[in-house]
Order: C-alpha cells, then structure tokens, then sequence
C-alpha cells in the first residue's frame, strides 16, 4: 500500500495533524484513529443513497475502519487545510496501483479546541 501526502502541510501543525488522521484513515490504524477523536465525536458519512450517522469514539472508530476496510493498494491525499476550529481534506483511494478506478473522498472535520488536539465532529463526502 502507498499512500502519498501533500506537501502543502509544512508549517501549520494542525494541518499536519489532519494529513497525518488521513494517513491512518487509509492504513486503519485504529489507536492512532481513536487518539485522534474525541470521546463524543460525532461522524456523518454522506453517500448518494443517504447518512449515516455514528456517536461516540468506539462507534466512530469502527465505522471510520469499515471505509479502509477494502484495503485500498494506493492513496493520494490532495490538500489538507485549517482555519480556526474547522478542517478540510480531499484526495482519491485506488483498490489497485496502477488501476484508473479512482474512490474521491472529501473530509470536513472541527476540532474540539483551537488547539487541534481531537476532533469533534467529522463529515465524509463519498461517492
């Protein structure tokens, strides 16, 4: 699995901080995923056929898992951006490297605090 990041993150910790929550969505690391959200965190996964909604930090986690769970061979995080409270990452999964079947994913995420240490509500957007 190949995984490649922005390189747009540099300066900004918290930008880090969401490129790196990227990073471990795609490999499914769960203790790094769980670290990352808050223990109320609320997460919508939005689909054309509808949201679903999970609460909670298990529950979170679990469902975060189950969107990595086809283990996709190569990732590609396009941008990772913060402004205040509220962050946004975009980018594309492939099941196979060199495959064009592409899986686009937009993330919306607000931090609990200014201080960027957990999330407190996240939003996927995939089709």
């Amino acid at each position: 699995m190949t995984f490649i990041g922005t390189d747009a993150c540099g300066n900004s910790p918290k930008n880090v901080f969401v490129a790196e929550f990227e990073e471990n969505l795609f490999n499914g690391v769960r203790d790094s995923l769980g670290e990352a959200v808050a223990e109320d965190c609320v997460l919508q996964i939005v689909r054309p056929e509808g949201v679903r909604t999970a609460t909670g930090r298990d529950e979170v986690v679990d469902a975060l898992l189950e969107l990595s769970a086809h283990s996709p061979e190569a990732g590609h995080l396009e941008a990772a951006i913060t402004h205040g409270k509220a962050a946004a990452a975009w980018g594309y999964w492939q099941a196979e490297a060199d495959s064009d079947d592409l899986r686009h994913f937009s993330h919306t995420m607000w931090f609990t605090t200014h201080k960027a240490q957990d999330f407190g509500q996240i939003r996927v957007f995939q089709v």
